[in-house]
């Protein structure tokens, strides 16, 4: 049995150039038994945008009728109330039965409540 340690393969590793160091992650890999690694470089993935829904309806109903529901979830699609509860998962069924994907639900403060943040 050799005296290599595992301290010296990796600082001789350190060593080798880029190139050098890929080829010998893909000999340890498919040692181990794990799928290969893809060629170099790797292709990012394709990142696609999207345009925010205009939310100028929910916003001026909110401010119409933010004081009738004080300490309740709602969900709004433009300017219809589909739900209102205290419980959330009953705002979120109310708005997925009524067939709005991307309702804005949201919870109903009072208007001088304080900041609440969370880390």
């Amino acid at each position: 049995m050799s005296d290599v340690t595992l301290n010296q393969v990796i600082a001789e590793a350190d060593m080798l150039p880029p190139d050098e160091q890929k080829e010998l992650f893909r000999y340890l890999e498919k040692k181990i038994n794990r799928q290969p690694l893809p060629e170099w470089p790797i292709t990012p993935p394709i990142v696609r945008t999207c345009t925010p829904k205009d939310r100028s309806k929910e916003d001026e109903w909110f401010r119409q009728h933010r004081d009738e529901y004080v300490g309740q979830w709602i969900a709004l699609d433009g300017d219809r109330l589909l739900g209102h509860n205290e419980d959330f998962k009953v705002v979120a069924t109310a708005a997925r039965n009524a067939g709005v994907a991307d309702a804005l639900i949201f919870f109903v403060e009072l208007r001088n409540a304080p900041d609440f943040v969370v880390w």
